[in-house]
């Protein structure tokens, strides 16, 4: 990229849209004491800090098109080369099968069922409500790329 590549940037970047995104979160989680509560894999003394990917969303029009697989292979190579970890975990709501799938074709194994989650729900007039969910933990190990 040259000088004159950078002026233009602005004007393409007004030109993009976004389509899809994702988060990665650390979480204290201890997989050595699967099935458990929430609480009770947090407080463990061998819990430690791993990549958890959650939220990941692709807008309905743009699906189907390999853009979640590209973020998740995004999202390893990160937490590979910049965190140096050699793991990485996804929480999936329960009754979502299309994220599910996405993330088996990905790699990862469902580790455990955690029953104790919550997420909140927004309505129409942007009142929150927060309601119990049911998450799969998967998990995949990264190998060096």
């Amino acid at each position: 990229m040259n000088i004159a590549d950078a002026y233009s940037l602005p004007k393409l970047w007004r030109r993009m849209k976004i389509v899809g995104c994702c988060e990665v979160i650390e979480e204290r989680l201890d997989t050595s004491m699967i099935p458990s509560t929430r609480s009770e894999r947090e407080r463990n003394k061998t819990a430690r800090r791993r990549p958890v990917i959650e939220n990941l969303c692709v807008q309905r029009g743009y699906r189907r098109f390999g853009i979640g697989a590209a973020l998740v292979r995004e999202c390893e190579r990160t937490v590979r080369r910049c965190w140096g970890q050699d793991e990485i975990f996804a929480q999936v709501d329960e009754d979502n099968i299309d994220a599910y799938n996405l993330f088996r074709k990905c790699g990862f194994a469902c580790l455990f069922t955690d029953r104790t989650c919550t997420k909140v729900l927004l309505n129409d007039v942007l009142l929150t409500k927060q309601v119990a969910v049911t998450k799969r933990m998967m998990r995949k190990i990264l190998k060096d790329q």
